[in-house]
This record gives C-alpha cells, sequence and structure tokens, in this order.
C-alpha cells in the first residue's frame, strides 16, 4: 500500500462507520470489518519513500545538487536523504534549508548516522554537513504548495543552489 492510498482509504471505511452508526447493527459489523487497523496517532503503515538530495562541489566552488525540483504528494510518507559526497571540513560544508517545506509539513524522524531525532510535528532550522556523510528526515506535506530550497557552501559570501518541492 502507498502512503497516499493508506490516508485516502480512510475516508471510505468513515463514511461507512458513520452510515452503519445510522442504519443499524448489520451495517456496524461490515464497517468494522472493513475498516484498517491503524494504530492510534499513525496517518500511514510502512517505510517512508526516500528522496535524495545529493551536494558536490563544483568547479568554480559552487554547490552542485543531484536535483532541483522534487514531486510530492499531499499526506505522503517521505525521507529526504541530504548526501554530503565530498565536504572535507568547516570550510567545504554544506547547509540544507527548506523552512516552507518543513513549517507545512508534519516532522516524524531526523536522523543523522545512528542517531534518530523523533518529532511530534515540531520544526528544526537546517540539516548541515561538514564531512561526507548523510542525514536525513521524516515528513508527511500536509499542504499542497510549491516550496524553495536552498543549499549553500560556507564561503563568504555563500554559493547557492536553489529547488524546489511541488507538493500536489
Amino acid at each position: 500500500m502507498t502512503a497516499n492510498r493508506g490516508c485516502r482509504n480512510l475516508i471510505g471505511p468513515l463514511a461507512l462507520a458513520v452510515g452503519a452508526a445510522l442504519a443499524g447493527p448489520l451495517a456496524a459489523q461490515e464497517a468494522a470489518r472493513v475498516a484498517p487497523s491503524l494504530p492510534q496517532g499513525v496517518i500511514v503503515m510502512g517505510a517512508p519513500q526516500d528522496v535524495e538530495i545529493s551536494v558536490s562541489t563544483g568547479a568554480e566552488g559552487e554547490p552542485v545538487v543531484s536535483q532541483t525540483e522534487i514531486k510530492l504528494k499531499q499526506g505522503g510518507y517521505y525521507r529526504v536523504n541530504f548526501i554530503c559526497v565530498d565536504a572535507e571540513d568547516d570550510a567545504t560544508g554544506f547547509r540544507f534549508e527548506a523552512p516552507e517545506l518543513l513549517a507545512n509539513s508534519h516532522l516524524r524522524v531526523v536522523s543523522a548516522g545512528d542517531i534518530e531525532i523523533h518529532l511530534q510535528g515540531l520544526s528544526f532550522r537546517a540539516l548541515e554537513c561538514d564531512e561526507q556523510g548523510r542525514a536525513r528526515f521524516s515528513f508527511h506535506p500536509m499542504r499542497v504548495g510549491e516550496y524553495d530550497f536552498l543549499v549553500r557552501n560556507h564561503e563568504v559570501p555563500p554559493g547557492e543552489v536553489k529547488g524546489r518541492f511541488v507538493v500536489e
């Protein structure tokens, strides 16, 4: 089951349950049989869909990202993997920011290596790497729209590349 189907599949059984309450005991039994068994507070079941944004250093020292437009579905379950390919130290690292996307999403987990921070709708500002590696966050986009992201290096002034998340 995809994340989106999981969200949509809640609407039918909910309508069936409401109708069953009005129709009587046989309809209520049918509603209980068809309704999905999601634990309380769970939006979707299963693993998130991975989205990778790799960043490396271009010929002029500017950040280069693997993709600049990422399409998502409202209510889906995603995990952004921010991968720093060639960062070596504080001077060659990168920073990823997507404040509007984060403000319009239900955040679940932020992780770096084996460290996970489980969130309940709280936000964070940015992911930054000063050496090769990966940081990631999982989330459900809750509002349709276009949300810019920015990746910049640590130069003064910083080299930047922009992209966007398109939530449909």
